[in-house]
C-alpha cells in the first residue's frame, strides 16, 4: 500500500526550507506545499509534508528544537532570572490585544516577581508558483521580496513602539499597574510561533484576546487563539470580546 503524505508543520517559507533540509539530512523525504492562496487570512504559510511512516522520527526532530537553534535562525531571547514568573501576551495591535494587556498587567501585579512578555508575530510570506522555480535565479525577485519584508518589519516596529507608548501612558495615569515587561518580535505563522516561544520560556499563563485585528464578525473565537488553546501544554486565558 502506498505511504500517504501527512502534514508535519505549517511554517514560513524560509523556516520550511530549513526544516526540509534538516529532515532530508536525516534521510526523511520532505515536500513543501502552499496552504491556501485563495483565503490567506484563514491559513497562512506553507506545509511541510512527509510520508506517514516517517512521522515518529520527524516528530522527534521537531521536539528536539535543534533545527531552530540560534545557530540556524539567529534569534535571541532576552534572559531573565530563573525565579521570575513569565506571563506571555501575544499582541497584534488591535483593541482586543490592549484588553489582553490590561488583564495581563493586573494579573502580573498580583504575582510575585512576575514579568510580562509581549509577543508579536508578523508574517512575511514568500510564495513561488512551482517548487522547481528557484528564487536565487532571479535577482529582481529577491530584491522585491526583500523590500516588501523590510517594509513589513518597519511597520511592525512602528506599531510596537506605539503600543509601548500607550502602555507607558496607562501606567503613568494608573490605569495599568507598574510591571516589568519587554517586547519580542518573531517572523512566522502566529499560532506556530506563539506555541514555540511558549515552549522556550515556559510562561505561567498565556493571555490572549478572542478576536484579532483581521477577525471576521461571524467567527466566535479567533482562529489563532483557538489553535493555541487546543495545542498549548500550559494554561491559556482568552479575554472575551466584550469585557
Amino acid at each position: 500500500m502506498e505511504d500517504k503524505l501527512v502534514t508535519l508543520a505549517i511554517l514560513t517559507y524560509s523556516k520550511a526550507q530549513i526544516l526540509k533540509n534538516v529532515l532530508e539530512n536525516e534521510g526523511i523525504e520532505a515536500y513543501i506545499h502552499n496552504v491556501n492562496l485563495i483565503q490567506p487570512v484563514i491559513s497562512s504559510g506553507v506545509r511541510v509534508r512527509i510520508k506517514e511512516s516517517d512521522l515518529p522520527h520527524a516528530l522527534r526532530i521537531i521536539e528536539s528544537s535543534t533545527w531552530l537553534s540560534d545557530d540556524v535562525i539567529k534569534e535571541h531571547v532576552p534572559t531573565s532570572e530563573p525565579h521570575v514568573t513569565k506571563i506571555l501576551i501575544p499582541v497584534d495591535f488591535s483593541d482586543y490585544s490592549l484588553q489582553a494587556c490590561q488583564f495581563g498587567f493586573s494579573f502580573a501585579a498580583a504575582v510575585k516577581n512576575a514579568e510580562i512578555v509581549l509577543l508579536h508575530v508578523y508574517f512575511s510570506p514568500i510564495y513561488v508558483p512551482t517548487l522547481s522555480f528557484h528564487m536565487d535565479d532571479d535577482p529582481s525577485f529577491n530584491m522585491e521580496n526583500q523590500e516588501a519584508i523590510n517594509s513589513i518589519i518597519e511597520t511592525v516596529h512602528k506599531e510596537l513602539h506605539k503600543l509601548s507608548e500607550t502602555i507607558e501612558n496607562k501606567i503613568a495615569v494608573g490605569e495599568f499597574p507598574k510591571v516589568p515587561y519587554h517586547c519580542i518580535l518573531r517572523d512566522g505563522v502566529p499560532e506556530e510561533e506563539i506555541l514555540a516561544y511558549a515552549k522556550e520560556i515556559k510562561p505561567q499563563i498565556i493571555i490572549m484576546g478572542t478576536r484579532g485585528s483581521s477577525q471576521k464578525e461571524m467567527e466566535l473565537l479567533g482562529s489563532v487563539t483557538a489553535e493555541v488553546i487546543e495545542r498549548s501544554r500550559g494554561f491559556v486565558y482568552a479575554i472575551p470580546e466584550k469585557t
